[in-house]
């Protein structure tokens, strides 16, 4: 896999392959993406709007609820950043929220343990069935669940993970009337206009019914526990709460999100890949997509942050390439699936 990674064309500016969607090189071996001025344009007009519509909708409902916002939280980087801003900044009475996957890094959970002590915020963990997950990783890895088009911006099995979270995080939020839900995504790992929207779960929930569908023929009937939100619950909602992510509105590299959360006690794992700092199946998940589609899902991440000037190219390179064998052998034999069981469904 490293080798596939390494000798594919990139563009010249970001690191951008060639086997990217959609992509075109200049005479200068410069991708479209780089010379598109008017997404760059659009998505600086989008991170305006939504500063001033965020701090306008923080400061109408601030105060009004058991917890002002629920934060969802990894133990990695950026939701660390992420909850010190939306306590120290945003002067939010927050609930801090860790789903445990099976695969979160011993010092992920001891960063977790340090951080919301430091920040005086109340925490709950949520851990699902490791039978399930696994389960649900194995489905992840082997079928095509996810439209292509999503997949350009996250793995099939963080999407699943990811799902999870949101679905947990938002019966959490309805239960409490939590007015807010906070996750730590950046511009890259989502498009501009959802920085910040309000929740339509029966959009999301009609959207994927064909996804759910599959994983319960292939899972159990168990998928809506997880995956799912109850009527009984939907009825009794007033309101549906706004997700919002916060590190999309700051301008900040990440050298100075660990010296901002250096103090927090926060440090970084030495068990996971370049691209992760709390999760140990992220080197597996990366090598699926690549196996599938001919590229990292981290590209399209690591070039944004490039043309913002957030990121050089060569410490893109650096976390890109970072993926050890051993934590990618480690969750092929937990998950009991090898390359050809994969590659079976390869996207061509």
């Amino acid at each position: 896999m490293h080798n596939n990674i390494k000798n594919v064309k990139r563009c010249t500016k970001c690191i951008l392959s060639a086997n990217f969607p959609r992509i075109k090189f200049d005479e200068k071996g410069v991708c479209n993406f780089c010379n598109n001025e008017l997404l760059h344009s659009t998505e600086q007009e989008d991170i305006t709007s939504a500063t001033l519509e965020v701090q306008k909708l923080f400061d109408d409902k601030r105060g009004k609820s058991e917890y002002d916002a629920i934060v969802c939280y990894s133990g990695g980087k950026d939701s660390t950043y992420t909850l010190k801003l939306a306590v120290e900044k945003y002067k939010l009475n927050i609930l801090s929220f860790t789903l445990d996957n099976g695969f979160i890094s011993p010092v992920a959970f001891k960063n977790i343990e340090k951080v919301v002590t430091a920040l005086g915020v109340d925490h709950i963990t949520y851990r699902p069935s490791y039978e399930f997950m696994k389960g649900l990783y194995r489905v992840s890895s082997l079928e095509n669940i996810y439209n292509p088009k999503t997949l350009t911006r996250i793995s099939s099995n963080c999407n699943s993970c990811i799902s999870i979270i949101n679905i947990t995080s938002l019966k959490i939020a309805l239960e409490k009337r939590i007015p807010f839900i906070l996750a730590g995504f950046t511009l890259g790992q989502i498009p501009s206009n959802t920085i910040y929207y309000q929740n339509n779960y029966e959009f999301f929930k009609e959207s994927r019914k064909p996804i759910l569908d599959k994983f319960k023929s292939e899972i159990g009937p168990e998928v809506s526990r997880y995956m799912e939100i109850s009527e009984d619950l939907l009825k009794s909602s007033e309101s549906f709460p706004h997700n919002i992510n916060l590190l999309c509105m700051e301008d900040i590299t990440e050298n100075e999100i660990l010296e901002k959360i250096k103090p927090l006690g926060w440090i970084k794992p030495g068990d996971v890949d370049g691209c992760s700092t709390n999760c140990r199946i992220n080197s597996f998940n990366n090598y699926v997509h690549t196996l599938k589609f001919g590229y990292s899902p981290y590209e399209l991440e690591l070039s944004h942050l490039i043309r913002k000037n957030l990121l050089s190219r060569e410490e893109a390179l650096e976390k890109l390439f970072d993926q050890p064998e051993d934590q990618i052998n480690y969750a092929k034999s937990e998950l009991k699936l090898d390359e050809n069981q994969i590659l079976k469904n390869k996207v061509v």
